[in-house]
């Protein structure tokens, strides 16, 4: 019997606790994304040695994807969308947008070493050789 019981508390403390650990992450500020923007262009500017021009718009372009990701991620929430593969997707798209913007801006050593930054950069690699023989 106290076997049983012990289960039993085991399992109450097991169930509620990502409830109680929850409410704790509440109690901090969420930042909005242009925060996240400005905070991940600083650290793109000290990883890649953005010049101003560039952090201007690296700092434009993750401003202008990271809301609008945000906004279509809540469309999907208000919606009802709750698989996995389509917040993944969605993500994706924005991911790969930025990549583009980012190309256009950092110059061929900076874009390089963003991409391995990120561990993109073998499949960067693989898409560009796929390019090239479809030219051909």
């Amino acid at each position: 019997m106290k076997a049983n019981k012990l289960l039993i508390t085991t399992i109450t403390v097991l169930l509620f606790s990502p409830f109680i650990y929850g409410q704790n992450q509440e109690q901090q500020p969420q930042k909005t994304p242009i925060e996240i923007a400005s905070e991940q262009a600083e650290k793109l500017q000290k990883e890649l040695n953005l010049k101003d021009y560039q952090l201007f718009l690296v700092d434009s372009v993750l401003q202008k994807n990271f809301t609008d990701l945000m906004k279509e991620i809540e469309s999907m929430r208000v919606a009802g969308i709750q698989t996995r593969e389509s917040y993944k997707s969605v993500q994706d798209k924005w991911t790969t947008k930025t990549d583009k913007a980012f190309e256009k801006i950092f110059d061929k050593e900076q874009f390089v070493k963003y991409l391995k930054m990120g561990g993109k950069y073998k499949a960067y690699m693989k898409n560009s050789e796929k390019e090239k023989e479809k030219k051909q």
